[in-house]
């Protein structure tokens, strides 16, 4: 006979089973997990588990807020070595951060891109958020609060990249305002594999440490970062992201780059393939193990579907599907 124990935990295992949809090989997943492993060139999904299903993500939303910002250095051709002030209402709507940033402080974008990826620094996120949102509605000609025009970028990014399932309604991720922000494995994905498209992104998410420079009554006042992704460097891991608050647990973005490959066609002409693995594990009691493990069970399908040609026989296997 089964204890009442065993059987309950059939059942969690069961239920699990059929509410995770695996691609290729699947790995042992606790059941709130939602992950996605995907090749970010081919977009073909190799492992995925509740990976359309609408959580918190906590600071993950702050990689949407890095690339608005981003695309906005770039857009305006103002780039990312203006100033930003750090406005006064950050500390009505988030903590006191985690490098220390007071009201009226500055630093540059650059800076405050840094101290949002790598130590997911809430008062950051909101500075980026103001000075963009600021510069958006006088391009406009609009009214209005530039916490909420930040925001619509985001969620237009989101939009523009294919994540269906996601709302932002804050640039630093905590579930402190309403309506709730939520997202999901697959859309997560298609965000970071935006990211890491850009070079700049990937510069600032595969630092370990670094120095940034805050003015603060006229002084400059040196801070340093570490970086909050504990696996940076191990399997050729460059990034990308954490993020854990109480609604969404733990959670991270890692994205890893073998070197390219060369491939000589029928006609004698020769194709360089770049190979680049992103995964994201969504509300996981042990995320940077979990996301390690995905990243070897990513690779080893992705080597057999590189050995078989890159056949894709389903629709169902591309990240378009989820």
């Amino acid at each position: 006979m089964f204890s009442p124990n065993v059987a309950r935990q059939c059942v969690r295992a069961l239920l699990f089973v059929l509410s995770a949809t695996f691609v290729m090989h699947a790995c042992p997943l606790r059941a709130q997990s939602s992950v996605l492993v995907v090749d970010a060139f081919n977009k073909k999904v190799h492992v995925a588990g509740n990976a359309q299903s609408k959580r918190p993500v906590g600071g993950l939303a702050k990689i949407a807020t890095a690339m608005v910002t981003l695309d906005w250095a770039e857009a305006s051709k103002v780039g990312v070595g203006v100033l930003a002030t750090v406005p006064s209402y950050a500390f009505q709507i988030s903590d006191s951060g985690t490098i220390g940033l007071q009201p009226g402080d500055q630093a540059t974008l650059r800076d405050l891109i840094y101290a949002t990826m790598m130590s997911s620094d809430n008062i950051a996120a909101i500075t980026l958020g103001d000075f963009i949102g600021r510069d958006h509605l006088a391009r406009l000609g609009r009214g209005g609060h530039p916490m909420e025009e930040f925001v619509r970028q985001m969620n237009q990014l989101a939009k523009r990249e294919g994540a269906r399932g996601t709302r932002f309604t804050n640039p630093h991720g905590l579930e402190n305002s309403r309506p709730l922000p939520y997202s999901t494995a697959a859309d997560i994905a298609r965000i970071s594999i935006y990211a890491v498209s850009r070079p700049a992104m990937r510069f600032y998410t595969n630092q370990s440490s670094r120095n940034i420079t805050i003015y603060r009554g006229g002084q400059q006042i040196s801070v340093p970062l570490k970086n909050t992704n504990q696996l940076l460097g191990v399997d050729l891991i460059d990034g990308v992201k954490t993020g854990n608050t109480e609604r969404s647990g733990g959670c991270v973005v890692i994205s890893a780059e073998k070197p390219s490959s060369v491939v000589v066609q029928a006609d004698n002409s020769s194709a360089i393939y770049r190979h680049r693995m992103v995964v994201v594990v969504l509300g996981s009691a042990n995320p940077f193990g979990e996301a390690r493990t995905l990243l070897h069970q990513g690779w080893a399908a992705y080597d057999r579907w590189l050995a078989a040609g890159r056949p894709i026989t389903d629709k169902r296997q591309m990240l378009d599907h989820f």
